[in-house]
């Protein structure tokens, strides 16, 4: 596919910075939401639990993890810079993910970013995963999380508003209309 200048500051690499150029579009308004982001932290970091139990090396697969919680954490989201238009199978962020965190494992260990040693994005980071399974679960990863950090809580806000007003206008009796016309008296 050709080389490809990465800026020297950023964990993303080649594959991130060519989906830039592929995809320039909507980029200050539609990037990959955040949660789906930290979602992926929390799928890398399982895999690379998973993987060390199998054979990955353990001082990668802790490097890994540690990576993983940073993204897990929102401690690496300048270096998420995607937006939601690509690929069907999410593969560009999948990508995006197992660059970053492959290169924070890389500093963490003392090597050289973008050497892809001691950690490789696909042979490490991504080892036994696949773009069509990990994006969607870490869509409903997300989802879950979501729901309940914001919309739960939004939601039990709103059942004690109604309470509220229902305790307040409990005494007030007004008269009920069916079909425009007056009916049987009920309380607010």
């Amino acid at each position: 596919m050709g080389e490809l200048e990465v800026p020297a500051d950023k964990y993303y690499g080649c594959q991130t910075a060519r989906s830039k150029m592929n995809f320039d579009i909507c980029a200050d308004t539609d990037r990959m939401p955040d949660a789906v982001i930290k979602a992926m932290g929390v799928l890398k970091k399982a895999a690379a639990i998973v993987n060390r139990d199998f054979g990955l090396d353990t001082r990668a697969s802790d490097a890994i993890q540690q990576a993983a919680q940073e993204v897990i954490e929102g401690r690496l989201m300048e270096h998420f810079p995607l937006v939601v238009w690509q690929t069907g199978s999410g593969t560009q962020t999948n990508m995006n993910v197992n660059e970053v965190i492959a290169n924070r494992a890389i500093e963490i260990l003392g090597g050289e970013l973008g050497s892809k040693k001691p950690v490789h994005p696909n042979d490490h980071v991504n080892k036994s995963q696949s773009s069509n399974d990990t994006f969607p679960t870490a869509m409903h990863i997300a989802a879950v999380t979501e729901i309940n950090s914001r919309l739960l809580p939004a939601l039990k806000q709103l059942r004690d508003a109604f309470q509220m007003k229902q305790d307040e206008f409990a005494d007030i009796i007004k008269i009920g209309r069916t079909h425009l016309q007056d009916a049987t008296p009920l309380t607010l």
